[in-house]
């Protein structure tokens, strides 16, 4: 049951953008304003904030400047860290229920990361999420 809310969440998560492989080197590209942008270049910047997942389960989180990561309407799966290796996206997350807890890493590929929108996906299961604009 973890693995399906943390899939949820993380699927929310990217869902914003093209992604093509690079016959040449395997390698996934992405489209940024028209232009090709290799994997190994995602901006991690981009992925600090508050996301919200656009799902019926709402699992929403945020990725802090540091690394660390928190669960921001969730008591019982809580998000510890973050970070990427290539076009994945790697989190450490604390699951807490019936008297026990458990620390595991989700891993996920991004397929879309815009300023506005995250798309994740972990075998069939994709995630997408739209980041929490501040109001000022």
């Amino acid at each position: 049951m973890k693995r399906t809310i943390l899939g949820l969440l993380l699927m929310g998560l990217i869902s914003f953008g093209a992604c093509k492989e690079n016959k040449n080197t395997g390698e996934k590209n992405f489209k940024k304003d028209g232009v090709e942008v290799s994997a190994a270049h995602i901006n991690k910047q981009l992925l600090v904030g508050s996301w919200l997942d656009t799902s019926e389960s709402q699992l929403h989180f945020s990725m802090l400047q540091d690394g660390t990561a928190r669960s921001d309407n969730m008591a019982t799966l809580l998000y510890q860290k973050w970070r990427v290796e290539g076009s994945k996206l790697i989190l450490t997350v604390k699951s807490i229920g019936n008297g026990s807890s458990s620390v595991d890493e989700e891993s996920y590929e991004i397929k879309t990361l815009t300023e506005e929108k995250l798309v994740l996906q972990n075998g069939d299961f994709t995630m997408e999420f739209e980041k929490k604009m501040i109001k000022e």
